[in-house]
């Protein structure tokens, strides 16, 4: 049996050959007044949190509606006692989004659209099985603060399409 050198990840001070170095990830904690209204808005705090699990279960990826919805019961505002849709709520250090009137608070209705427009629409967001609280937090937080904004111009859509044809044909012709 003939036997070569052990293979062994080399190091160098603190870098690993090989392999790559996680980068740290810093992102503010929640405020002593954001920590405060996430307890008294359990509720609220449990039914943003069932979206951001299981919203991508709920979300319309049949164009065609050839297939029935699912329903998902961890998504019903009335599950965690939300009933009054028109009850106000602070928002703030529990969902990032942007009412009317640039105020920390909203309705439970315009909380429900704006979870289903962002989690259930036709493109999904599944991130909770990060293991970086950190950077689940940063990712919820920015896509409920950019939800809102204006979708591309038709040149920029002309362009993206453009592109994604041109990587297509060089792709099938590599593929040849």
């Amino acid at each position: 049996m003939v036997s070569g050198p052990k293979l062994r990840r080399c190091y160098n001070e603190d870098v690993a050959y090989g392999y790559r170095v996680p980068k740290q990830f810093e992102y503010p904690d929640y405020s002593p007044d954001q920590l405060k209204n996430r307890q008294q808005q359990a509720a609220l705090v449990c039914l943003v949190d069932a979206y951001r699990s299981v919203g991508h279960r709920a979300t319309d990826l049949d164009p065609l509606h050839l297939q029935q919805q699912p329903s998902i019961p961890e998504l019903n505002p009335a599950r965690y006692g939300l009933s009054n849709m028109n009850e106000q709520f602070n928002i703030d250090g529990i969902l990032e989004m942007s009412p009317k009137g640039g105020s920390k608070t909203a309705s439970i209705a315009e909380i429900h659209q704006t979870l289903v427009d962002i989690y259930c629409g036709h493109v999904a967001f599944e991130f909770e099985h990060i293991p970086d609280t950190a950077e689940r937090r940063w990712f919820a937080d920015y896509i409920e603060s950019t939800s809102n904004q204006s979708a591309l111009d038709s040149d920029k859509k002309r362009r993206f399409h453009e592109l994604l044809v041109r990587s297509e044909v060089s792709t099938s012709d590599l593929v040849k």
